[in-house]
Formats: structure tokens, sequence, C-alpha cells
């Protein structure tokens, strides 16, 4: 689903704003047409993927995530303050910690690539 959601908005030129979470942990991103888009980030389904079910997920780490994901999506649609664009944020709630690094976009990425 999330690699469809990519391909529609990048070929709607909208921004993909994405939020993952597992355990008691969190991520959040924005995802632009003109990349990196989320396929350069993941690339292809990981074989080992683990699932909510197998791991589980802290109550209010859902409510977190969400709560950052829409604060991005009043940034871009007010065009204020610095956007996760090209970045992702990965939020730790054991330690109550973020840190932001930087994705690279992928010249070969079967959506947003140079092909």
């Amino acid at each position: 689903t999330r690699f469809i959601v990519n391909a529609a908005c990048h070929a709607l030129g909208a921004p993909l704003i994405s939020g993952a979470v597992g355990r008691w942990d969190g991520q959040v991103s924005v995802f632009m047409p003109e990349g990196p888009c989320y396929r350069c980030f993941v690339p292809e389904i990981p074989p080992d993927a683990e699932t909510c079910a197998q791991v589980g997920i802290v109550g209010a780490l859902p409510g977190v995530i969400g709560s950052l994901m829409a604060l991005e999506a009043v940034k871009e649609i007010t065009q204020a303050g610095e956007s996760l664009a090209g970045r992702l944020m990965i939020y730790d709630g054991l330690k109550g910690a973020a840190r932001t690094v930087k994705l690279p976009r992928d010249p070969d990425c079967p959506v947003c690539g140079d092909a």
C-alpha cells in the first residue's frame, strides 16, 4: 500500500507525509515529488519485516507519531518552518529523544529516479 500511495503522490505532484511505529519507536518523513521518495527510502518490502502483531506497539506511540505527521502537514500547507522533506525523524519513546537523518535520493529509483 505504501508503494502505491507513494507512486500516486509522485504522479500527482503531491507530498507524502509518512509515519511508522513499532514497539517503542517511530519515524516520520515528508516525501516530495522531486525525491527522495518513499521508494528511495524502502526500495522493496523487507522479507523479514516485523509486523505490529509480532512486536507490539506502546499505546501512546501512534498518537505521538500521528501528531508529528499532522504538524508536518500544517507546515507544508502554510509553508512555515523547516519541513522534514528529504529527512527522516526517528523517535525513541524509551529515551524520549528524537534524531533526524538525511535521506538520499536513488537515481535508479523506479518512481522518482532519472530513468
